[in-house]
């Protein structure tokens, strides 16, 4: 995916050593070697403005996660703060009526 990526944009070894900032035998043991540190290729993929985590979740031949409950559990948890928050509010301002009435 890399040396595709590095073929499209007309770049060599040493133009991805100078942006990596390391070796240039260090990319192509980087190149030739079948695996890659999560964090180099974050920066690949930064530099391509490429996914590349994306590609390869797209070959994963596993079920996408439903992230919707997710959603609603930090959804629910938010508006329940909120809830608090203006409860307490309310308190207040009942507190303060009460005692400006009081006087």
């Amino acid at each position: 995916m890399i040396r595709r990526e590095m073929e499209s944009r007309h770049l060599s070894g040493a133009d991805l050593s100078r942006v990596l900032q390391i070796n240039h035998s260090s990319v192509s043991g980087m190149l030739q070697r079948s695996t890659i540190q999560v964090q180099r290729l974050a920066e690949l993929s930064e530099f391509f403005s490429y996914n590349f985590f994306r590609e390869i979740a797209q070959k994963l031949p596993y079920a996408e996660p439903d992230y919707t409950e997710i959603n609603h559990i930090t959804e629910v948890a938010t508006l329940q703060s909120r809830v608090r928050d203006l409860e307490l509010e309310v308190s207040i301002l009942r507190q303060t009526i009460k005692d400006l009435v009081s006087r």
